[in-house]
């Protein structure tokens, strides 16, 4: 009995499991409609100088690496060279001696150095790859900027399009003594007021592309704005199906600032660790061979010599120590700012996604009453202002629908980024 519950609870685990992770690749290939190609990105971050910045910064670590596991102690070569004068008896001879010496690592300090060296190598790569991240976070937000730009331009032609044929029809009914001037003259204030809201939107667009494009030149801008982010072109925006704590605990876990954090603070306690061995000072040994009397004797031998330690040594492994607490203190408090930070930002989702969706309602149903009310008007019923207000009003929702599900579509593309579910380009 014991083991068929055992078997159940097994496999219960293993369906959860397999669900979770079909729901969550089933939202990470909605994204794939809002963003673009992941080959693009991948060349357009490799390109940047960031990524060349951050590869030559990768080198000079693992050349430090390199250098710390193999110690600063050089070869000292010395000569020296003498005559040597016997008044007694007149003569004289030439003498000299070489000797060749080198501190030699003590103390455990060699294994210490190979801990150190392979803690700043995995410091070195991770740092990298954090680039690459941020990197990818950049352009994202420069994408979506772009695309909220894209939004608003069109909104604004859509709206100036229907500003202009409101215009007109208030020109021809003008002519004909259908309506006042003072309609007409409110139809062209609104058509003016939304001209200069076009030019604004074309230079807020042109604007972003500029600073996508500068900033990383291989990637080619839409000239729409993506069909899955228009109003009407999915039944609803993808959703989060898994718990906001698991997805902290996985962000936490892969997130390469606290990687980096945790890395350099063991990086930091095993440089504190050989700053306490460097308490007690390396000796050096050598050997040496000399020649006496012109060479009717010669002497050889080996030297050893060792400094003794002063008070400076003790106050840099105590430095060293409180800065490596230091380090360990500064995870715990990133730890505590990033998990909020992307608590809020699940938070966000959650709550916008639910904004979305009612902006959505609002601004179809705003849509259908403005072209009602402009058939209406077109048939003699109704007022001038009210049908401008209707359609003001309605390309009001209409833009801040589409906006609220730009905003909601990035926030899930941030999150799963962060999660490294997709652009994970790490290397």
């Amino acid at each position: 009995m014991k083991n068929f519950m055992l078997r159940c609870l097994c496999a219960l685990a293993v369906w959860a499991s397999l669900g979770w992770a079909q729901a969550q690749t089933q939202t990470t290939s909605v994204l794939t409609a809002y963003l673009p190609a992941e080959v693009v990105v991948k060349e357009a971050l490799l390109s940047s100088p960031l990524m060349q910045a951050a590869r030559a910064k990768k080198e000079a670590w693992t050349a430090r690496a390199q250098g710390i596991d193999s110690g600063s102690a050089e070869f000292t070569l010395r000569s020296t060279s003498q005559r040597r004068r016997d008044a007694v008896a007149g003569t004289q001879w030439h003498e000299s001696m070489v000797s060749i010496e080198r501190p030699v690592r003590f103390w455990g300090k060699r294994g210490l150095d190979a801990n150190l060296a392979t803690q700043t190598q995995a410091f070195a790569d991770i740092e990298y790859a954090d680039a690459m991240h941020e990197g990818a976070r950049e352009l994202m937000r420069f994408w979506f900027a772009y695309v909220r730009s894209l939004a608003d331009q069109k909104n604004a032609v859509t709206t100036l399009g229907l500003a202009d044929k409101m215009q007109r029809l208030t020109q021809i009914q003008l002519r004909q003594g259908e309506i006042s001037q003072l309609d007409a003259e409110l139809a062209n204030a609104e058509f003016e007021r939304i001209t200069a809201a076009r030019a604004v939107a074309d230079a807020q667009l042109a604007s972003s592309a500029s600073a996508l494009t500068r900033r990383y030149p291989s990637m080619a801008l839409p000239t729409q704005m993506p069909v899955a982010l228009r109003l009407g072109a999915s039944p609803s925006l993808p959703a989060l199906s898994e718990r906001m704590d698991a997805m902290r605990q996985e962000f936490l876990e892969k997130n390469h600032e606290l990687n980096m954090m945790r890395v350099n603070a063991q990086r930091m306690r095993l440089a504190a660790d050989r700053a306490s061995r460097d308490r007690l000072p390396d000796p050096t040994v050598g050997v040496f061979s000399g020649r006496e009397r012109a060479g009717s004797e010669t002497i050889s031998g080996v030297m050893f010599s060792m400094p003794f330690p002063g008070s400076s040594r003790w106050h840099q492994a105590s430095a060293a120590v409180a800065e490596a607490q230091a380090a360990s203190d500064k995870v715990q408090l990133a730890e505590q700012q990033l998990g909020a930070v992307f608590e809020g930002m699940w938070i966000q989702f959650q709550h916008k996604r639910v904004a979305a969706e009612s902006l959505k309602s609002a601004a179809q149903r705003q849509a259908l009453a403005a072209e009602k009310s402009v058939k209406a008007y077109t048939l003699g019923e109704g007022s001038l202002s009210d049908v401008l207000l209707i359609a003001r009003m309605g390309s009001d929702n209409l833009n801040a629908a589409e906006r609220m599900q730009i905003e909601v579509v990035e926030l899930l593309a941030l999150m799963r980024l962060d999660l490294h579910q997709i652009w994970d380009f790490d290397e």
